[in-house]
């Protein structure tokens, strides 16, 4: 199996470089995970997974609560989830950051993407930043 986990990614206006010779490109940070699949088909494992995802990404401050969910809602609602594990062999992470560009082009670049208000613009400038040190 392959699990890909994707990270900040963002469109590069060729309008950026210096030049008009160059074609556009995205700039992205992302893992990719190879293993085995192990399915979960006791459903006391699967409600231990799924609470353990609710503590970790409901806020400190929610009212919502697992414990407070019908248990026979909850098992109907499990019979159409397939949990799994996965058993990592291998694992290996990227990176393009413009980084295959020229200083003053990348610097150019992290300018622009500093002009954008999204998320991930921001998080690729800050990467490119921490790249050109």
């Amino acid at each position: 199996m392959l699990a890909v986990f994707h990270g900040p990614h963002c469109y590069i206006s060729p309008s950026w470089y210096e030049t008009n010779k160059s074609v556009p490109t995205w700039n992205y940070v992302t893992v990719h995970v190879y293993g085995e699949v192990v399915l979960i088909d006791n459903e006391n494992e699967l409600m231990v997974s799924l609470n353990d995802m609710v503590l970790k990404y409901e806020t400190p401050n929610s009212s919502y609560r697992l414990q407070d969910i019908d248990p026979d809602f909850l098992s109907g609602l499990n019979k159409g989830v397939q949990g799994f594990k996965m058993k990592i062999n291998r694992i290996e992470g990227k990176a393009k950051l413009s980084q295959n560009h020229s200083i003053q082009r990348q610097e150019l670049v992290i300018q622009e993407l500093e002009k954008i208000e999204n998320a991930d613009e921001q998080k690729i400038s800050s990467l490119m930043k921490q790249n050109l040190r």
